[in-house]
Parts: structure tokens; sequence; C-alpha cells
């Protein structure tokens, strides 16, 4: 009993504390508000400035606003993120501007994804075209923030930090044992020998299909890597892969000897070297341009406004039935159909690029979007381009479109369904004493229910609906990439591709991010080069906005932290995973992510 009180002691504390903090941060959000609105004077910057690029900034395919990010607190810390494509046309922007030398890239952990850093890569190699440098220093270099830093024309470490060069991995957790021991059996459906997902629930050890499946995306994405750094540093691929593979870099002493760093030297005397470089006597004297401020700049590019349009309309999240809730981020049927809707009745729009960064989610869904965009194509060029994921489900709405362009690395296909629930009858019953009984009309009236056990007449229905709704994705799937049925069923079977594998097998048509697919879709309608402009929906999030959307779901987090402490988003993790898999799905395997591939 004690125990119990002090725990709905800590709740009640808890939502008081949240109450307080709330209006607090109300009354200090409309200071920020009204401080960052205050000002209407254009913003313009020296010559020689640098423009300083945080790497960790959250990078996303829509961007998020922070009123807060200004006042740079550690009280109220961002949680702002830039769009891809914002940030992409920032260090455009910069390439062509006077007034920017170069660009400072500080920190050395990447807050976007392995693919969006292909984009990102390609974007400096064009600044440092224009005879201008890029400088890079950090204290310690992930692994993904090697893939960017390492375009640097000086990589600087911090003499007592580290260099993360090991290859990549994915670990697989298995459930079987653990929902055996409490008495919960999860019933598990699907189609595809490599459709993984529900593989943890059936047995205690990976497949051989599955092993062999992550072993090829694995490798691919690790050659995509290597090629990368070794076209950067101008170490041979071979040597690097060694150099991985025996994780020969365990201190910042070994990067430099590799060639991984040019020096090793505190950030004060990096900036001397900035200013050495700019001539100047001081490095107090360096004008640094942080992105925030720099998108405010007049952009000193000549936009060419031409009669055409092209709408770049950006999914990204797990697909979702129905309309997304406040505050969630997820591909909804109902808000993007609606989207895609207004695109093909809008007249000024000549094409369409559907931007996809999704590991898929209900098959229901996409089906709904898929249909959408089978519609819009009816009316004008719709252009797939996959980012970090376009997988499963995320493939299926991708499909349907005229082209489709991925990076090299983006992780897709995984064509396949499977259903999943967990019946908790074992439990219930023989652990912890409760009994259910239901009157029925009907032979199949208590259908599904998860109190009951299962009969292998009931398998044999669900297995079935999952077995066409694979039936289903396949044929359009062929139709849409103009495959035969059995080559497409040849690559098929849930398995994951790497961009670049998925182009060789011919789910994909063509290597490349924004500028190729937008060219392509304006290509197909018609449009000349300089003839047309582009809009990107649905553009950033509004902070506030969101924060009004999800108030309800704040004060549930903030009593389960009460409650459980560090480990609530743990448990939030695994129980929306375990969540989401329920029913008929069309979503890639894993729950554990890689090093630059987090889900959406």
């Amino acid at each position: 009993m004690k125990g119990f009180l002090k725990t709905i002691f800590a709740v009640v504390v808890g939502i008081f504390l949240f109450t307080g903090i709330f209006f607090v941060g109300g009354f200090v959000f409309f200071l920020g508000l009204a401080a960052s609105t205050s000002s209407s004077q254009p913003v313009t910057i020296d010559q020689h400035s640098v423009l300083e690029l945080k790497l960790s900034q959250n990078i996303a395919e829509i961007g998020e606003t922070d009123p807060f990010e200004s006042l740079n607190s550690s009280y109220l810390p961002s949680k702002g993120s830039a769009s891809l494509h914002d940030y992409l046309d920032i260090i455009n922007k910069a390439a062509a501007d006077d007034n920017i030398s170069g660009i400072y890239l500080k920190g050395g952990y990447f807050g976007g994804s392995m693919p969006m850093a292909v984009e990102i890569r390609s974007a400096l190699k064009a600044f440092k075209s224009e005879g201008k440098f890029i400088y890079a220093y950090a204290d310690n270099i992930s692994e993904a923030g090697y893939y960017i830093i390492s375009e640097a024309d000086k990589i600087y470490l911090n003499p007592i930090g580290d260099l993360e060069f090991n290859g990549l991995s994915s670990e697989v957790l298995y459930w079987k044992d653990f929902f055996k021991k409490i008495g919960v059996e999860p019933e598990v459906f699907r189609v595809g020998k490599y459709k993984s997902a529900v593989e943890p629930f059936m047995t205690n050890k990976m497949s051989s299909a599955n092993k062999e499946q992550i072993s090829s995306y694995l490798n691919s994405l690790n050659d995509i890597y290597l090629q990368g750094v070794s076209d950067s540093r101008g170490i041979a691929v071979e040597e690097l892969r060694e150099i991985s593979n025996k994780m020969k870099i365990r201190s910042s002493e070994d990067a430099l000897a590799l060639k991984f760093v040019d020096e090793l030297t505190y950030e004060d005397e990096v900036t001397t070297q900035l200013a050495s470089e700019l001539d100047l006597e001081n490095s107090n004297d360096i004008s640094f341009v942080k992105y925030n401020k720099y998108k405010d700049v007049t952009d000193p590019r000549s936009r060419q406004l031409g009669k055409g349009k092209v709408v770049v309309l950006s999914a990204e999240g797990e697909i979702i039935y129905g309309k997304a809730e406040g505050g969630s981020k997820a591909i909804a049927n109902v808000d993007l159909v609606k989207e895609i809707n207004d695109l093909a009745d809008d007249d000024d729009v000549d094409a369409v690029v559907l931007r996809v960064n999704s590991p898929g989610g209900s098959a229901l869904s996409s089906d709904i979007i898929w249909r959408a965009v089978q519609n819009l194509k009816k009316k004008k060029p719709v252009v797939a381009s996959m980012s970090t994921y376009a997988a499963s489900g995320g493939y299926y709405i991708s499909m349907g479109c005229d082209k489709i362009v991925a990076y090299p690395n983006t992780i897709t296909g995984s064509i396949g369904i499977f259903g999943l629930g967990f019946n908790p009858s074992e439990l219930m019953t023989k652990k912890l004493g409760i009994k259910s009984y239901a009157v029925s009309t009907g032979e199949f009236s208590n259908f599904q229910s998860m109190l009951d056990d299962f009969s292998d007449e009931d398998f044999d229905i669900i297995q079935k609906s999952v077995e066409k709704g694979y039936k289903v994705f396949t044929s359009k799937a062929a139709e849409g990439r103009h495959m035969k049925i059995d080559d497409l069923l040849a690559v098929a079977q849930g398995r994951v591709w790497t961009g670049i594998q998925a182009k060789k097998v011919g789910l994909v048509d063509e290597l490349g991010g924004y500028n190729e697919a937008i060219k392509i879709a304006a290509d197909l309608a018609g449009l000349e080069e300089g003839d047309y402009k582009v809009k990107y929906l649905p553009g950033e999030v509004d902070f506030f906005q969101e924060i009004l959307k999800g108030m309800d779901m704040e004060v549930q987090s903030r009593v389960k932290q009460a409650v459980l402490g560090d480990y609530s988003i743990k448990m939030d993790k695994l129980s929306n995973w375990m969540q989401s898999l329920q029913g008929v799905q069309a979503t890639i395997p894993y729950y554990e992510e890689i090093e630059g591939f987090e889900r959406p």
C-alpha cells in the first residue's frame, strides 16, 4: 500500500509540475515569438563571411520551425528540424554568394540519414567548385558524420577525440521465448520468405534467408559508403575496407596517421587557421553566419520564374490508416490523399514529384494512397523520389508513379505482406486466473478475439487474406514497373534492396535525389529547363500549432515519465512497435536500426 501511495503521489506531483512548466513555458514562448517577429530589417552579411553549419542539426523531409531556437538556451533545447531541400538550398545559395568565402562544418554527428548525406555531399562538391573552401572540426566523429566531413578540404579532430570507422551492423532481437514465458502467443501470418518482420516472434534464431538479405544490403550500403570516402580522401577502397574490418582507428592518433584527418587540434586553433585563410589578423574578426540567419539573407541567384510549375509533395513517416493525430509524424491516407487530389485538380501544376521517406505500415492505407496516385497520373506526370526508406508500404505508394528515382543507398523493396496478433489467453487464464465467456449468434461471431485460441479455420481465413494482399501488391507492382509477374515475384518475397540493387533488378529507374526527380518530372510534362518553378509541400510544420494539437499526448507522456522514470521512453518504443505490427501490414522488418538509417 505504501508503494502504491508513493506512485499515486508521484503521478499527482508530475501533473502539477507539468501544468506549472506548461504555463511558464507558454509565457517564455510568447516572449520568444515576440522577439523573433519584432525585427523586420533585411538581413545583410559582411564580405568574406563563413557559413557555419552545425552538422548535428536535425534534418528531415518535412522541416519543423522552432521559435525557441534563437534563444539558444539549455533549458529550452531546440526541437526544430531543417527540411533537406532547404538545407541543400542554403549551400547552393552560399556557393553563388560573393560574400561567402567558405563553409565551417562544426561537430561530428550528422543529424540526417546516410541517403540524405549523398545529396549534401554533392552540394558541398559544387560549393568547392566555385573556388571556396570547407573546413570541418569535431570533438568526436561518428561513421555517418564522417561521410559528410570527408568532403571538407581540411578536417580537424580534437587531440583526445575519437573517429568511428568500423562498418555497419544490424542486430535483431528475438522474442519467442519471452512471450512463451509470459503466456502470450504471437499469431503470425505472412507471405514471402524474406518478409522477416515477424520472424522474431516465430523462432529464436535468424533464418538463412533473412541472414542472406541482411548481409546483401549491408554490404551494398557499406560499399557505397567506402566509395564516397575514397573519392573524398583519395584512399583506395580496399585499404579503407581493411581499416574498417580491423577497426584500425582506435584513437585520434590513428585517424591522423591513416590520413582520415588533417590535424589534431583544438577549436580555437582551427579558428586561428580560418582567420589566416581569410587574411584576417584575429579570429575574432571572422564573420560567422549561422544557418537560421542565412535563410533570411537575400538570395544572390537570379531566379527564372517560368510559366510551368513542378510540385514536390513530401510524405514522411509510418503509413497509418485514417488521419494523423496532433504531434505525430506519419503518412495518413486521409491527409495525403486530399493533398494528392488537390494537386490533380490544380491546373497550374504541370507535374508532381512524390517524395517518399517511409518504412511502410498499413497495407489498406498504402493501397488507398496508390489509387490516388493513379488518378493523379491520369492528369499529369508523377515521379517518385525515394529518400532514406521507401520500403514495403513505402514502395507500394511509389510503384504506380511514371518513374522512380532513388539514392544508391536508399532502403527499398520489401514487397510483401504479413499479419500479426498477440493471443494472451494463457496469460489471462492460467497465470492471472481471469476467465472470459462469449455468447455468439454464429460460428465466427467471435472471430479474431484475442482471448480465444485460434482454430485451424481461423488461421486459414487470415492467411488467405494475407495471401490475397500479397497477390494484389505484386500484381500492381508488376503493372507499374512494366514487368512480367514472374520476374516481379523473383525480386519480391519481402526482400529488402538498396537503391543501387533495386535499379539492377528493375524496381527503380534512376539513381539520384531531388534534382534528378524534378528534371525527369519536368521533361515528362514537356517543360524546358529554366521555364518552370518548383514548389515544395507541405512546407515547414508550425511548432506552436503542433504544441496545441499534441497537448493531450504530452500530458499523458509526463504522467508515464513520473511513474516509469527512465524506462518510460523504452517502454513506449517497444509498445508502439508491437502495436504497429498488429493487423495486415506492409512494412520493413526491423526494430533495431542501422546507424545513419534511423526510421522516420
